[in-house]
């Protein structure tokens, strides 16, 4: 059977991307901030006498800048997939969309009298001798 795409509704497409996007942008923000914060730890000023320092709250503060960064990042990739579906939209009415193949199962005849499974080109089921015509 062939299939051609030519619409794909807006709000499908963005809840997939966005939802896609999060997971991936928050997992890699605490990790990748994780990482970061570790250095921010080691990062202290020294001024004359005393030493200023985040004393211990980089980490936290890498993971917490990783996760705003996932999720600005998870928005931003849902905003350029609705403009992507509502140039594909246009482009698709104007010169045709996506043409697809798909092979389904072929849907066997059964007998409505007994439930027997019936060839494609029986008039009668060999079971119970029911007409079933074509």
């Amino acid at each position: 059977m062939k299939y051609e795409i030519k619409k794909f509704e807006y709000f499908s497409v963005f809840k997939l991307v966005l939802t896609i996007c999060l997971i991936v942008g928050v997992v890699l923000g605490i990790i990748l901030g994780a990482l970061m914060g570790a250095g921010l730890g080691g990062i202290s000023q020294y001024y004359d006498m005393g030493r200023i320092g985040l004393s211990g709250a980089g980490p936290a503060l890498g993971v917490i800048m990783g996760v705003v960064f996932g999720i600005i990042w998870a928005i931003l990739a849902g905003v350029v997939s609705v403009i992507y579906v509502f140039l594909y939209n246009l482009a698709a009415g104007l010169v045709g969309g996506i043409a697809m193949e798909l092979e389904g199962e072929k849907l066997s005849r059964i007998c409505p009298e007994c439930g027997y499974t019936l060839a494609d080109d029986a008039a009668f089921c060999p079971n119970c001798g029911k007409k079933v015509g074509l």
